[in-house]
């Protein structure tokens, strides 16, 4: 998640913003949840290109689901999806680690009150 998307909260919106940031923080204390902030400085990324999500089967198989306006589309193309996983790591090389990503949304949400 951008660091721009919490600092452009709206003070109308805040307390909406604010639970959705406490659960988020609440959910990343599951050890298999990370949540990453990417700062303000990188401001372009391949991310930005489009939301893409990245699920591990149970059969240990990698495969992908991409969103658009009329819906989502499974990708399953072993060099499609390692296209993906190519491109999560670049925007997760960019972002804070796990824990200066929690305490920076921890410190907006307070300055918020």
């Amino acid at each position: 998640m951008a660091e721009a998307v919490l600092r452009r909260a709206r003070a109308d919106f805040r307390d909406v913003m604010a639970g959705q940031i406490k659960q988020l923080t609440t959910l990343a204390e599951r050890p298999n949840i990370s949540v990453h902030l990417l700062p303000d400085e990188v401001s372009m990324h391949v991310g930005l290109t489009g939301p893409f999500s990245l699920a591990r089967l149970p059969d240990h198989k990698w495969v992908a689901e991409m969103e658009n306006q009329l819906g989502g589309v499974v990708i399953d193309r072993d060099d499609d999806v390692d296209t993906l996983m190519s491109r999560w790591e670049m925007v997760r090389s960019e972002a804070l680690p796990r824990r200066q990503s929690l305490d920076l949304m921890e410190e907006v949400v307070t300055s918020w009150t």
